[in-house]
């Protein structure tokens, strides 16, 4: 399944073109509920995607915007249905909040995944011992253990996609904050090695010798969903949960986060040094 037609994707395109369309008109929010005879709550849920576009609502919303073209109404309702189709991590609707559902949608149909993270090797990266060590400290749940451990491997999936890049920073702290014994340690390290000799992967360490580098404050994740330059979304880590930056704010603020990942690219070791880097932590005797 091409990005275009992964489910989030389809969705986002179909919302973000309804959405223009209403602001090309002038039209509000309020104004377009009126003339549909719907509550602006409704409207106002459609475009957010909080609530599944229908057929009907979908051709009621092109027939006001005058959007009456037979192939581009056929083109919107084949995208609407294949939004609306489940994705893998539906399989998890009951015990995940519907934000995390919707981050997962978009991570996984995304092209280009960008990463920096200053305190934990990445969820995308981790051996299932280091996840399991992370998911026991949260809870004592065996069930919800095996269902979280489960969760990220899922994700895990994507990178075996060739199609789709990943960028992933790590502090050097990282590395020094073991999770598991000295030996499930070492396997994560390898892990990261491993992944890193892929066509589709980068890992760059951010040294301490590199001192402080504008970014560093937290931890974050960027998703680009296709080559338009505004399709991005962004997460920040927070101790409370994470932040999610979606729509037109939400681009606003991946387009800034972008530059500061470039920037830590910029100061982390290359590809190569990170390499050589891990390959001396695995030299030294266990502790």
């Amino acid at each position: 399944m091409t990005g275009a037609h992964r489910p989030a994707v389809s969705q986002r395109r179909v919302l973000a073109e309804i959405r223009e369309a209403r602001e090309a008109l002038h039209l509000t929010q309020k104004d377009v509920a009126e003339a549909l005879d719907w509550s602006v709550s409704k409207l106002i849920r459609i475009e957010a995607g909080t609530v599944g576009l229908t057929i009907t609502d979908l051709k009621a919303l092109l027939l006001h915007y005058g959007i009456t073209d037979r192939d581009r109404v056929e083109t919107y309702v084949t995208m609407t249905k294949a939004g609306r189709q489940p994705g893998w991590w539906s399989e998890y609707k009951n015990t995940s909040s519907p934000v995390f559902l919707k981050f997962l949608g978009l991570e996984s149909a995304a092209f280009i995944i960008r990463q920096y993270q200053m305190q934990l090797v990445p969820g995308l990266l981790q051996t299932p011992e280091c996840t399991r060590s992370l998911v026991s400290k949260s809870t004592g749940d065996p069930e919800v253990q095996a269902r979280r451990i489960k969760l990220r491997a899922s994700r895990q999936k994507c990178l075996m996609d060739l199609d789709k890049e990943h960028f992933f920073i790590l502090d050097e702290s990282v590395l020094h904050r073991r999770l598991t014994d000295v030996n499930s340690w070492r396997a994560q390290l390898h892990r990261l090695r491993e992944v890193s000799r892929q066509s589709n992967v980068t890992v760059q360490i951010l040294p301490f010798e590199a001192g402080w580098t504008d970014g560093m404050q937290s931890s974050f994740e960027l998703l680009q969903l296709s080559e338009q330059a505004d399709d991005l979304f962004v997460t920040l880590s927070q101790p409370n949960g994470d932040l999610f930056f979606d729509d037109v704010t939400g681009a606003e603020k991946a387009a800034q986060f972008i530059r500061i990942f470039h920037r830590l690219e910029d100061a982390a070791l290359t590809p190569g040094q990170t390499a050589e880097f891990i390959d001396k932590m695995l030299l030294k005797p266990a502790d």
